[in-house]
């Protein structure tokens, strides 16, 4: 067995309570090398919104979420489960951007455990463009998660020519409404998790929060794999 990252050989061997616990046995797919190249975050001390930066002020937000508070009249209940660090970037790289649906499996057990750890009541993955579909052949969040029961309720309308990951931030943060409802009422009263790959500024969540508060959410909180 080879570390899916690296290729370098990882001895395993199943044990007798891997054979009679007669279940799913689940056997590493990267070396420990690999895995300690990428960081957790630490939530303490940090913004009560996106779980980055400094919490300040009665609502214990960072300037950024203030900024989105303001605008919005509400912030978003943001997570991220490892920071974007050079590892990450490199894996988003091979996973998202070239293609290589195999790295699912890195990330996926833990974040899906942490995706059902939720208290929502409808689990929803950001959505690509059908460009993108068609070009890169499945979608990067679905491919994180494994045995999660979401919904297809956000359709991409605007088919936007330049990726965001090419964008600055300023370019980023002045993107238009990139999302429609498919079926607004499935959210009325309920709490919504969006599930996103990577957090950078925040924009694509939030236009796709907008809708669901617009439409009667209760509650919208988001986690990616990466912030």
């Amino acid at each position: 067995m080879n570390c899916l990252l690296c290729n370098r050989e990882m001895p395993y061997q199943i044990t007798l309570k891997d054979i009679f616990s007669f279940g799913e046995i689940l056997t590493p797919v990267i070396c420990d090398s690999c895995k300690n190249t990428f960081t957790h975050w630490d939530s303490d001390n940090q913004c009560k919104g996106c779980g980055n930066g400094k919490a300040e002020g009665r609502l214990r937000l960072c300037k950024e979420c203030q900024r989105w508070q303001q605008l919005y009249g509400w912030h978003l209940y943001h997570r991220g489960l490892y920071h974007y660090n050079d590892a990450m970037k490199n894996y988003m790289q091979r996973y998202k951007f070239n293609g290589d649906y195999r790295l699912r499996l890195v990330f996926q057990r833990e974040f899906s455990r942490l995706v059902n750890q939720s208290k929502a009541d409808i689990i929803v993955p950001i959505p690509i463009s059908t460009v993108t579909m068609q070009t890169r052949g499945f979608n990067q969040v679905v491919g994180l998660l494994r045995e999660v029961q979401y919904q297809t309720v956000l359709q991409v309308i605007v088919e936007d020519k330049a990726a965001q990951s090419s964008k600055s931030r300023k370019e980023r943060l002045e993107t238009t409404q990139p999302f429609s409802l498919i079926s607004p009422e499935k959210v009325v009263n309920k709490r919504v998790l969006l599930v996103d790959d990577v957090y950078t500024t925040g924009r694509t969540l939030y236009h796709a929060a907008s809708l669901l508060k617009q439409a009667g959410s209760q509650w919208i909180g988001s986690v990616s794999l990466a912030r």
